[in-house]
């Protein structure tokens, strides 16, 4: 049986992978158009057959892509070798290429940084499926942001010309003064959030700063990484509906990634800037 699903990447936080997943092997895509699909040797799948569900420390080994439709074998590795991996890579790909995307969201347990403030969420660092990820979340809670070589976000100029970090790591430190020298963390369900000292952020860092500077790092941040904000599942339609206008300034992103986007509030907007995508890849 093979199990589809979605969770969110994080630390930092890049998008929504979806995953199709059996006891000795998994498709992961972040785009619903590109595919890896892993498998694990024997002996460490076989956790699964008493444990069903996912084992952090189960290793997979990548052996094959699916890259729009078109599967590519990595024939060189020891694993491609056995009839039973060239059948779940088969298996797989007949999954994926029919599937309805996105999938539902599976990681409903999440790990938040609090505001030194108020104990009220702050940032998201993790989230978990079952149970035993819990280990997998950082003992020394601390947020961090894409990297400027990943996500460049665009600043405001300096009159004087002077150099300045770039608004990622400006923002990394924002968040790390408001956790406070202390940084804690607590788990939490968000259909529980209703007992929680604050609500949790939609867009898993909290939007409201106490200075104009912070408050611009934050937007600047949002602004660039709102392609891939709209892979969130339960947004609410007027966020969705700003992060739509925001996404449409970086078009690439958004024609990489609409696929996987589980609502559109504004379809004609999301065409527009597919178009535009398509028409700067044919100038290059």
């Amino acid at each position: 049986m093979i199990r589809t699903y979605s969770r969110r990447l994080l630390s930092p936080f890049v998008g929504v992978v979806q995953i199709a997943e059996m006891q000795r092997a998994r498709a992961l895509s972040l785009d619903g158009r590109n595919w890896e699909i892993q498998c694990a040797s024997v002996s460490e799948a076989s956790f699964r057959l008493q444990n069903p569900g996912v084992d952090p420390k189960l290793r997979f080994f990548l052996v094959a892509t699916l890259e729009s439709g078109e599967l590519k074998i990595r024939g060189r590795h020891p694993l491609v070798k056995s009839d039973a991996v060239r059948e779940a890579i088969a298996q797989l790909q007949a999954v994926v290429s029919a599937a309805r995307l996105p999938f539902e969201p599976a990681d409903d347990s999440e790990y938040w940084l609090l505001d030194r403030a108020d104990d009220a969420p702050l940032a998201l660092l993790h989230t978990c499926i079952v149970p035993e990820e819990r280990d997998l979340a950082p003992r020394d809670p601390s947020w961090i942001a894409m990297s400027a070589s990943q996500l460049a976000v665009a600043d405001a100029a300096r009159p004087d010309g002077s150099y300045v970090p770039p608004v990622n790591y400006r923002l990394e430190r924002a968040v790390e003064k408001r956790a406070g020298a202390r940084p804690r963390a607590r788990w939490m369900r968000r259909e529980d959030e209703g007992g929680a000292p604050g609500v949790l952020p939609p867009c898993l860092l909290r939007a409201d700063w106490s200075s104009e500077e912070q408050q611009d790092l934050y937007q600047r941040y949002m602004h660039r990484l709102a392609p891939r904000l709209l892979m969130l599942h339960g947004l609410p339609r007027e966020t969705r509906r700003h992060l739509e206008l925001a996404a449409c300034d970086h078009a690439l992103d958004v024609a990489r990634f609409h696929a996987v986007y589980p609502e559109v509030i504004d379809d004609g907007l999301i065409k527009v800037a597919r178009v535009e995508a398509e028409l700067r890849k044919r100038r290059l």
